[in-house]
């Protein structure tokens, strides 16, 4: 049997090696460093590889996400960071922090988790951009046996400041958010958790992917 360890090292691997097929020399592109946030209220922990594909930035094409709730930390806390595709294949790194708290918890008669989620982020490419994702997170857990899910959505805004480089536009500006995704698991343990998400309006994306080694966080 796979043992939480082996898993961690398993993904790490995942992400080495999709870092060195995504991340040639080179940076001139841009990306959303939030976009999926792929935040819900019972997420699980571990490390977590995922693809995306956004459509926030002029010339956004394709990118590698990995996050990590390091252990010995706040399980509110949670790292991300990666690397993507840009206009003409070129790329940009991307990293953050996300933060988040519960504000109600499901109990008899009422099914819903609901937390307060902040971050900041930061994207390096053809220029800067630092982010802050201000919102709330809201989903509901079910269970049969082994097989777990989750459908959640998150609400709220996002904040560019936009510096540096060949960047022309608006420096500053504010964007609502509205992302929607699923957590499905058919480990009771939840120590592999398959997660889908979808971010809409002005800050398309799409990403999917696999959290290990984590299982089921209490926050």
């Amino acid at each position: 049997m796979r043992t939480p360890q082996k898993n961690r090292i398993v993904a790490r691997t995942l992400v080495a090696a999709a870092l060195v097929a995504v991340f040639p020399s080179g940076l001139s592109a841009q990306f959303a460093p939030d976009t999926p946030r792929l935040i819900s209220p019972r997420g699980p922990g571990g490390l977590g590889v995922y693809f995306v594909q956004p459509d926030v930035f002029p010339g956004d094409d394709v990118g590698v996400l990995a996050t990590w709730a390091m252990p010995g930390l706040p399980p509110s806390l949670r790292l991300r960071g990666g690397v993507g595709t840009g206009a003409e294949d070129t790329q940009a790194i991307f990293g953050g922090i996300d933060v988040q708290t519960a504000l109600i918890r499901a109990r008899d008669g009422q099914p819903l988790d609901v937390d307060w989620q902040a971050g900041a982020g930061f994207s390096v490419g053809d220029h800067a951009v630092v982010t802050i994702p201000v919102g709330v997170t809201g989903g509901v857990s079910w269970s049969s046996g082994s097989v777990w899910m989750s459908p959640y959505t998150t609400a709220g805004v996002a904040l560019d400041l936009h510096f540096g480089g060949n960047f022309e536009g608006d420096e500053f500006e504010i964007d609502p958010a509205l992302d929607v995704g699923l957590d499905l698991s058919l480990d009771s343990a939840r120590n592999v958790v398959l997660r889908a998400a979808a971010s809409l309006g002005d800050r398309q994306a799409f990403a999917v992917g696999l959290a290990v080694g984590g299982g089921a966080r209490t926050r």
